[in-house]
This record gives C-alpha cells, structure tokens and sequence, in this order.
C-alpha cells in the first residue's frame, strides 16, 4: 500500500509537469461571494488533489527543505529584527516558499493544500516506520552527502518508531499489514500515501463500499488486532485542545491589529504624546482581557460539551464480551448497546435488537426514535450512512432504552470513531468553519490599503519637508512615522465590530441567540429566504381532521369519517389507524411521530406492551398489542413486525395478526403516490385523483392507506420475507388526512418579506398539491398568480435521458372559482408565473438538465419531495448564482441546509443550536424579518463607522500637513481631545440606533468599492479640504495675523494651529451627525439618546472653547489667542454651520436622493461584477425559449387577456414555431414562447 522512503525511483508527475503555484489561477473568481460550492471546483490535469470530486477536494503539492534557501531565510529575519518571522506568522505558505522547494509528493516533507476557497495550509509529512526500517535508514543515512543533511535531520525528527506491522484500511472491510505508513493530519483528518494510486487518500472507517452482509459476519476484534488498528485510526475520542491564558494572550498580541497598535504606541512614546497612549494601552489591556477570556470559555464550553467517555462491553469474539474504555474503540469492534441507556461514544451499525434513542443534538428533533437491525433482505446492498440511517447509532446521540428477542444482546458493529463520526464532523464544522468572506470585509482591507497608500504620500512629505528645514533625522523618522498612525487609525478594526455587538444583543433580547457573529451583517444582505413547511410555515402538531373510506362495491370514495373510534367499523381500515405506527411506551408513556400518535388517538384504542422488564419486551412473539378499551374479545392486534419511516421509501409499514386469528396481514401508510404504485390497480377508486386534489389543494397532509393479507406466510417466513416482497399487490384502504393549519403569523411575515423585495421559496418534504395550497394561502404565490409544473419523465429505456413536461395547476382566481388549464396551449400573465418541482424532477434536472436547474432556482417558489441533501444543494445552487440565502427550518431535517445557508435560523427552545448560526426561540418565522432588519442596521452602522473613521483619520491627516508646512502641528491636547473625547466617544455610541421598523425594498448597500460609499466620502473630504484652506486663508488676512517660522520643533503655539483646530474640531462633530444615518435602516438619531446628548455636550463645549475658553483651557491646549478678536473666533462658528449645512446636503441630497435613489438603470447596468440570478431574471423575462420545446405556452399581456375571449379552438399549436392567438380585440402579435 505505502511507498517506504528509502525508495526514490519513483517520481511524481508534478514534475514532468512543471507545476509552478505562481502561474495557476483561482478557480473560485474573487468578485464573486465565496460561499460554499454546489459542486467541487473541476480538476485539471497537471494538478494534484486529494478527496477529488467531493466538496472537501484540495489541490496538493510537495515541498522538500533547501539548505540554501533556509540560511539565506533566516538571515534575513535576522538582520528585519523579527520583522519577517512576524510576516511568515500570519502566512505560513510565504515561510514554506522561502525555505523549501517544490518536488513530488513520494519526496515531500511539507505538503501545501489549497482549498477551493483559497485558503492554505502547510501540514508535515510524518512517517511512520518499525524497527528494521528506522535501522535500514540510520545506515542509508551515514552514506548520505552533506548537502542532503538537512533532509535528513528533518526526516528523523518526522520519524516515529513502531513496534510491529500496521494495519491499513482496503476494500470491502479488510485491512492490509504494512511496515511503515507516510501520512499528515489537516483539519483533525489523517491522509496516507497509497503507493498504489501515488497520492494521499483520507483514512476513512467501515462505511464506504461494505456490503451489507460484512456487518452481519463480524464477531469481534481481538485485543491484539484492535491494537494495530488504533495505530492509524487513534483513539476514539473528540478532543478540543484548550490552550493556556499565556497562549491564547501571545497568539491574541500577534494580531496585526495589536502589532499595528505596539507600534503606534512606541511612535506616540517617542513623540512624547503620553496621554492618549495611556488611553490606547488602557483599552487594548481591557479588550485583550475580554478577548483572551472570552476564547478561553467558549474552547472551554465547546470541550465540556462534545467530550465524554465512558466504559464500553465489547466482543472479543465466541460471545466474550470485555469492557473497556470507550477512547478503546476501533472501527470493526463489536459492542454491546446497554439496556437502560448511555450516550454513544461511536457511530455503530445496529446487527441485533431495537434501540429507541434521541437524536435532538444532532438533528433538534426531540421526539425519539425507534432504530431497528440492518434488515437481512439488504445483505447484498452496499451500506449508506444516509441510506441505512435508520439502522445506524451516531455519536452523540442518547440511548433510551434498548429491545431485544430471544435473549440475544442489543449488538453494534462500531464504522466511525473520534473526528470521522457524524458528531465529530458537526464539531469540526464548528472548528473549522467555512470562510464568511463577505464583499464589504474584503473592500475594508482594500481601502486600509488605499489609506496606506496616502500614508506613504504624507510619509515621504514629512521627510522631504522636515529634511529641507535642517530637522535632527530622529525627529523626522518620528514625525514621519506618526503620519502613518493618524492615516491608518488603531482603533478602526475595534470600532467596526460595535455595529455587530449591539445588533447581537437586540437579537438576543428578541429571542434570537447567535453563535456566529460574523453572520449577522451577512444577513442584511439577504434576498432569498427558504422556508421549511410542517413546523415552520404550518404548526407543529397535526390535527386528524377525517378518513376516506372506499366503497368496494362501486369502487369510489365515499363520504368522510370524522370520529373514527365510534363510526368506522373493526376491519382493515380500523386495524390500519390503530397499527401502523412506531409508536412505543417508554417509563409509562406513549412516545412516537406526532402524526402517528394523532392517527392513533382517533380511533380510541389502547397499546399495551407485555407486563415485563422494558428491555426484554421483544423475548415475546408478540411485543405490541393493540385494541379498543371496551368490547376488545376478539379485536385485539398484535404487532410482529415493523418496518420504520423511509423518507426515501415514502412509507412505513408492520405486519399484524388478530390474536385468535390464522393469517398475517400488512398494513402500510405514507405518501398517496407511493402507496398507490405499491397497490393492485383494481383496488384504486375511480375519483382518486379528484377526491386527493381536493383535499392536497386545501392544504391538508393527506397520506394512503393499503393492506395485503397473507395467507400462505408463517412466523418464520414473516420474519425471512423482504420488505420488497411484503409491501407489493397491495389493496388501496382509503386516505387518511391530516389538518396542518398555518401558523397566524405566518401570512403576514411572507406579505412583509415580499413587499420587501425579498424572494420567498417553499422547500418542503410533502406533497406537491399541498405545498401549493399552503404557499397560496400564505400569499408566497398570489391567487391570480399561475404556476408551471415541472415533472419528469423516463422512458422505457433506463439509458435515455428523462424527457420533461410541463402543465399548469388548478388555480383559483379572485372570485374563488377552480381555473383550469390542462391544454397543451396555455396563456400567462408575464412576471406573474411561478414554477414548481418535486425532488424526483429536481434531481433529473441536477443530473442531465444543469443549465436549466439554474432558471428553475431562479423561478421556482415551491419545491416539494425534497430529501435533505436536496434541501442543502438547493441552499448552495442559489448561493452559486449569487443570491443571499436565508433558511428557517426547526432543525429536524434540514441541519444541512441551515448549516449551508449565510444565515440560518433554527426555531428551536434552545439558546443555541449547533446546526445553524442562529437559534430563534420565537416557534414562528417573525424572526426572519427581525434577523434582516438588524442585519441591514449592523451594516448601515459599519458602513457609517468606516466612513466616520476613514474620514477623521484624513480629516486630521490634512489638517496635521498643512500645519507642517507652517512649522507648527496639533498639540497633545488638541490630539487627545479629537481622539478621546470625540472620535472614540462617537464611536462607541455610534451603533445604539436600533434597527428600522419596516424593511425598505431597497437593501443597503454592500460593497464599499461602489459610487455611492465613494462618492460619499471624497465628496464630505473635499469639502473639509475647502473649509481648512479657507480657515488658513481666513486667519492670514486678518491685521493681527503673526506667521510662525521657528526651529523648535516643539513649539507649536501659532494662529495657524488654532484656526486649523477650530476649523477642524467642529468637522469631527458634523462628520459624526452626517454619517450617522437613520431612515430606512436604523430608527432616527433622536432615538439614541446617549449618542445625541455626546453631541450636545460636546459641541457647547467646543463652542465654548472656541470662543471664550478660560486661562486654563488656553494653557493646557496650548491655544495662541494673543490679538485674535473675538469677530473672528465667531467667524469660525459661522464656518463650521456652513460646512454642517454643506455637509448635510451632500449626503442627504446628492448622495442618498440623486445618486443611490436616482441613479440611472443605465448607470448600474456598467456593473461587471452583477450577480447570476440577476441576468437569469431577465433572460427568462425578456427570452420566453428557455423552456424545453416539448411543450409552448401563450403570454398574453393583461389587457389583451382581459378583452379577448378566446376558446381553446382558437389556439393553434405548434412544437417549434410561435403558436398565434386569433382575437378580434388585439391589435397586435403578444405570442411568446417561454
């Protein structure tokens, strides 16, 4: 399997290919939201990859240390100070270029992975090798030339000695012995050289490729064997390292941020500007003590909650059981599940026995489930975890109780442990999440750039200007260097965040907890929000609402039954409402499927398991009974066999007999499609299809009723029999139908949304009909609105690819009355068409339709029959095309989807839910519009803080140069007042503004590198520019004027320091009001009352010390008024209220009015970086050939249909030609084909 490293003739074809990491491009573009992809990025052939084809796929490439390059490298981090080992710090890769060089995998010591969101890691290879092994290379290694000394001391310190062979994972369950094994871990998973393939492969447990019948012939590892398997899979236990306080506080100062700030500080140290130093060391000592404790608790709660041990029975074969400690465990050991419950330390695959168990903490669904032994008919299958969910046990997940038959014990073959479980990728996810790299973050890093950029500008001035006036050089290093601290401001990353931290704890007072963040200016940027029904759109509990019982004689449905425990007669209808469930008693109560427990309720039954231990309740030959209270002699129903819920069988089954009865019968329930097909054609009434319509369009869960008896089957062949073989020649019972009313917020929270511009999609689990109904009845479709349905068809042959029809469904216009349009010709309404799906369509169209699947993403409202996985890519499609994802689901089935949106809501009562970003204890989906409106507000507020920052730092920057050119600057005083008391007080209140009442259709904007963000700022910068020149020009013209040109560079008291200061410290108070913005984002700026009163008491201050300061405040500013009148110092007041006035107009009126309101289509059509779905939209408006030409469909304009009266005579069809409508009061040709 391993290629040994004492073998160098194999060579990789990286090279022949002269891969060179400086020539390969992105295949993620940058412009684009890096969300997670739909499918992996395509590979190319002159590249390396490991998990190739799925969605964690990496590019790899090899790296082997250069003696030359390492001492040319440290040299030089040497001679920087540390400066460059700092820079390597914050990117490693930089670190494995310069002291490493390129080479095959089989050679590499380092590897590089790039993922396919650009991020990389740098990993060492690490070898594994026996005794013999290490000796062989110990005398390979003194035959060695010198300039490969390098190599080899870094190869023995990569070396770990064995004792014995190891066993490595092949085919079908077996495991291979090796001698050495050359492997590196990256993200807690561990990939080994296969010398076979010549690449990396991930170490995976026993649910790949394994027959169903391997787990049935395992008896258990030995000790031994269980030893040499530990070796490459490790200990089974989820470990989250908690670092120290020290760590966590030395990799917190190593921060660009805080280097950013330590070097700031050692500028103002030097400059002597001691007061606002202190301020700056005061608050990063307070932020780091927050940050520090706060990463230390939360390592700390998330190692308290996923890390557990305990002991475990297992087999060692010929039914010896040991135990052990669970950390023990190995793929392929058999363990005994405990009677009266446990929490699973492993994912098992259940052999033997029924285990009733709660998954809430990885699914959110609290109601237990029932998992049952893999099903000896599915030997020949090749397991699936999702597949076979029914019959696996995942860490994490409680034990309840366990059931066994015939004293055998509750018995699991152990596939996954540590990380590769199903709770240890929930916590990887967790550890390493996906990157959140939203545009505005990026376009913040290009404008501290930009910023950096006029800091050099100012930077080479001060040294150009100070150099010519004979300045001492440390003065014009200091000088020069503060420049860049007042360009680039520490504060600004802190500052941003404040938007955020208000925003969460909003939230959190509306009920909505928040572990992600990162996230929640995300969801300000929402345009897409899908919606989950049952639980979410609907209520959670269903209503039995009646049975349709059939007439066998006339072979129709025949009225009603409402009260099925006193009008529906015992037979096999009866005997189905009271049987088929999975329900069981657990510590005296009855638990199960809410729906199952209201079909069984109606019938006023009672269930009753045998009068024993609960755990042995299956040593009986029949474990369940069920019967009426009353008059049971002879009714009573026992339960032989099961069959649970198959989400993708769309039906549940059992197999009963009558006490006193001679035959087996099987009674199935589930989806009314499926349950048909499973029946004899003959059975099936002849109104079916209306009598479902009817109910499925009101909104109602309706599910089919079947039965088979079996005459010709004992116990024994019961119990042998598939459940292919037992669940077919069914006899169609009757529908049973379930009230599943909307919740009463419901129909006003999708008003809201789409009168907000916000796209709204169904993506349900049921039946087609009956999502429509409920999308209808909460306006997501409105009445005169139509919808396409989109199904697929496969032909007799399996080889050819499902062909696609399309037909319009029942609607109901205005007036209440069914519309129908079943003609092959059809007339819609343009822009008022929505299109919907199934999951059997959806996934026709992923596999041969991609093109199409994108237009339907687009147009699609209801998608129905969707299976998890389909919730999740849907997720992913629409973030791929470049929409905001919202989810709101209750976290049962749709983990995926909300783990995959940006930003996901799980209704759930608890404070947090690990499947989605945010958990809303609100049971309703009020919380969306909620979780937006405080979205768009954390934006404004981080746009606003940016501006305010990025205008203060140039603000004081201009007002610090030209100050320079008249040999004076702002005092200490002067700078500790600007940064102190106004900035960083503006700052901290800045965000108090609570979010907008209403949700404006517009959203806020959300790239800073746009016209209106910068046209905003350079527009309110030249106008501070104009006002400063114009204070200078204003104080040079008065008589008693005195110009200040002196050689200390320490005496700054001028009449050009206090005009500029005047001048300017009003600015930082007009800026503040300016960009502090309220309608239609955030509420008005009277309503945070701290931030306006700041503004009062700071701004009758400044006038006061302006105009009239005292003695004191005149020294301690160091202010030059000597023969400055006070006309003048007015004059300065009258200045600032022109440039507030000025500065108001600009943002208000050319800013929000003319340019983000009124700016031309034509303008915004110049945007390059426009999203997917948007050319979509129209391409499907304007183009109406973007349907299949199987069918075409009539656009008639509103006022053409309303005068027209056309018959179906009158439409002519016509598969590739446009159909032409014949109507007297048209003038013109509306014909399209969509």
């Amino acid at each position: 399997m391993l290629i040994s490293s004492d073998n160098p003739s194999i060579i990789d074809n990286d090279d022949d290919n002269g891969i060179n990491l400086g020539d390969r491009k992105s295949p993620v573009s940058k412009d684009v939201f890096k969300s997670k992809k739909v499918n992996p990025p395509p590979t190319r052939p002159n590249l390396r990859y490991i998990n190739a084809g799925e969605e964690d796929q990496m590019e790899i490439y090899g790296f082997q240390p250069n003696l030359f390059k390492t001492l040319i490298t440290w040299f030089t981090i040497l001679i920087t100070g540390g400066i460059l080992r700092l820079i390597f710090h914050w990117k490693p890769h930089w670190m494995l270029y310069c002291t490493h060089t390129q080479c095959s995998l089989e050679k590499s010591k380092k590897v590089l992975l790039i993922d396919h969101f650009m991020q990389k890691f740098t990993e060492t290879v690490m070898y594994e090798m026996n005794d013999r092994l290490i000796f062989q290379n110990h005398h390979d290694n003194h035959q060695c030339r010198s300039s490969n000394l390098l190599q080899q001391k870094q190869l023995n310190q990569q070396t770990k000695p064995i004792e014995g062979s190891i066993l490595l994972p092949g085919s079908n369950g077996c495991f291979n012995k090796v001698d050495s094994m050359i492997y590196f871990e990256n993200k807690k998973v561990r990939y080994v050289w296969d010398k076979d393939l010549r690449e990396f492969v991930k170490i995976r447990g026993l649910d790949r490729n394994i027959k169903c019948t391997y787990f049935y012939n395992q008896k258990g590892l030995q000790e031994k064997e269980q030893s040499l398997r530990r070796k490459i899979y490790g200990l089974n236990k989820i470990e989250v390292n908690v670092q120290s306080v020290w760590q966590i506080l030395f990799m917190e100062v190593l921060e660009p941020f805080y280097i950013f700030q330590v070097f700031s500080l050692i500028i103002w140290t030097c400059d002597s500007y001691y007061y606002y130093a202190t301020c700056i060391v005061v608050m990063s000592v307070l932020s780091l003590v927050t940050s520090v404790y706060q990463t230390r608790q939360n390592q700390k709660n998330l190692r308290d909650t996923v890390q557990g041990t305990d002991t475990v029975n297992v087999c060692r074969g010929n039914d010896i059981y040991e135990k052990i400690e669970s950390t023990q465990l190995v793929p392929g050991d058999m363990i005994e599940v405990p009677s009266f419950g446990c929490i699973m330390q492993c994912d098992a695959v259940l052999v033997s026995g029924n285990v009733i168990i709660n998954e809430s903490m990885l699914t959110g669904e609290s109601v237990p489930v029932t998992k049952t032994p893999l099903p000896h008919t599915s030997l020949q299958m090749t397991y699936d975890s999702k597949e076979h969910a029914k019959h696996t046990l995942f860490c994490g997940t409680k034990v309840i109780q366990t059931r066994y038959y015939n004293n055998v014990k509750v018995r699991a073959l152990v596939i996954r442990t540590g990380y590769q479980t199903a709770k240890g990728e929930l916590v990887r996810s967790i550890m390493f999440p996906r990157p959140v790299d939203f545009k505005f973050n990026r376009h913040i890093h290009k404008f501290i750039c930009f910023l950096a950029f006029l800091a050099s500008i100012g930077f080479f001035y001060t040294i150009v200007l100070k150099t010519q006036r004979q300045v001492p050089w440390q003065k014009i290093v200091i000088k020069a260097l503060d420049l860049i601290t007042i360009v680039i401001p520490p504060a600004l990353p802190a500052t941003m965040t404040i938007g955020v931290v208000y925003a969460q704890a909003r939230l959190r007072e509306s009920k909505i907890f928040c572990i992600s963040p990162r996230s929640i200016n995300i969801s300000g940027c929402i345009n897409c929000v899908c919606f989950d029904k049952t639980g979410t759109l609907t209520e959670d509990d269903l209503s039995f609402s009646e049975v349709v019982p059939i007439d066998a004689n006339c072979n129709r449905f025949v009225e009603p039954i409402y009260h099925p425990d006193s009008d529906l007669e015992f037979g096999p209808l009866l005997i189905n409402l009271a049987s088929c469930h999975s329900l069981t008693i657990v510590e005296n109560h009855l638990i199960g499927d809410p729906l199952d427990q209201k079909m069984f309720d109606s019938t006023d039954w009672v269930l009753e398991e045998p009068e024993v231990n609960d755990t042995s309740k299956y040593d009986l030959l029949t474990p369940t009974v069920v019967r009426p209270k009353q008059n049971y002699q002879d009714k009573e129903i026992g339960i032989i066999r099961q069959f649970p819920f198959s989400s993708s069988l769309q039906r549940m089954s059992v197999v009963v007999r009558q006490i006193n009865g001679i035959q087996f019968e099987v009674y199935a329930k589930g989806s009314p499609e499926m349950i048909a097909s499973l029946c004899n054609p003959d059975s099936i009434p002849s109104n079916y299809s209306n009598i479902l319509q009817k109910y499925t369009e009101k909104g109602y869960r309706v599910l089919g009723l079947a039965y088979r008896p079996l005459p010709s089957l004992n116990y024994l062949k019961i119990q042998r029999a598939s459940r292919e073989d037992l669940e077919k020649n069914l006899t169609f019972l009757g529908l049973l139908v379930m009230g599943n009313m909307l919740k009463p917020e419901t129909t006003n929270i999708i008003q809201t949304l789409i009168m907000a511009n916000i796209r709204c999609v169904m993506v349900t689990g049921d039946n087609m009909l009956t999502a429509l109904s409920v999308a209808r009845e909460c306006s997501m479709i409105q009445p005169s609105h139509k919808v396409i349905l989109l199904d697929a068809h496969q032909e007799s042959s399996d080889n050819e690819i499902p062909k696609l029809s399309w037909k319009f469904s029942n609607t109901i216009n205005q007036n209440g009355v069914d519309v129908h349009f079943n003609s092959k010709i059809f007339r819609v309404e343009r822009e008022k068409t929505h299109v919907a799906v199934n999951g059997k369509t959806f996934n026709v169209l992923r596999n041969h339709y991609p093109d199409l699947l994108k237009k339907i993403a687009v147009r699609g409202t209801v998608f129905s029959r969707m299976s998890p996985e389909q919730k999740q890519y849907l997720i992913e499609l629409l973030q791929e095309i470049g929409y905001y994802v919202g989810m709101c689901g209750d976290g049962a089935n749709d983990c995926g989807a909300l783990k995959a949106a940006h930003a996901g809501v799980s209704l759930s009562d608890t404070e947090a839910s690990v499947a989605s970003p945010f958990t809303s204890k609100r049971p309703n989906i009020s919380c969306i519009p909620i979780l937006i409106r405080e979205g768009r507000a954390s934006i404004v507020t981080a746009f606003g803080i940016l501006k305010y920052m990025a205008c203060y730092s140039l603000t004081q920057f201009i007002s610090v140069i030209i100050l320079y050119t008249f040999y004076s600057n702002l005092t200490d005083k002067e700078f500790l007042y600007i940064d102190l008391f106004l900035i960083t007080l503006f700052a901290m209140l800045f965000g108090r503004n609570k979010a907008f009442e209403r949700l404006d259709r517009d959203p806020p904007p959300s790239s800073l590198i746009g016209p209106t963000p910068i046209a905003s700022i350079i527009l309110q910068i030249l106008l501070v520019i104009v006002m400063q020149i114009y204070s200078v020009i204003l104080v040079k013209a008065q008589p008693w004027y005195k110009e200040h040109i002196t050689e200390d560079e320490d005496d700054l008291t001028s009449h050009d320091n206090y005009a500029l200061f005047a001048s300017s410290v009003f600015q930082y108070i007009t800026l503040a009001v300016v960009f502090s913005k309220g309608k239609p984002y955030r509420q008005s700026l009277y309503s945070n009352r701290s931030f306006l009163l700041s503004l009062i008491c700071m701004t009758t201050f400044t006038v006061y010390l302006v105009l009239t300061p005292s003695n004191f405040l005149i020294e301690f500013f160091e202010f030059d008024l000597q023969n400055v009148t006070l006309e003048f110092r007015f004059m300065m007041i009258i200045l600032a209220a022109a440039h507030f006035v000025l500065a108001i107009f600009i943002e208000y009126v050319i800013i929000d009015f003319l340019l983000f309101k009124k700016l031309p289509k034509w303008f915004t059509c110049l945007n390059s970086t426009e999203s997917e779905f948007k050319w979509i939209d129209r391409e499907t408006k304007n183009n109406t050939l973007w349907l299949p030409n199987s069918l075409n469909f009539k656009l008639i304009d509103n006022e053409c249909n309303q005068n027209s009266k056309t018959s179906d005579d009158n439409l002519v069809e016509n598969n590739h030609t446009f159909n032409r409508i014949k109507s007297k009061d048209c003038d013109r040709d509306n014909d399209h084909n969509v």
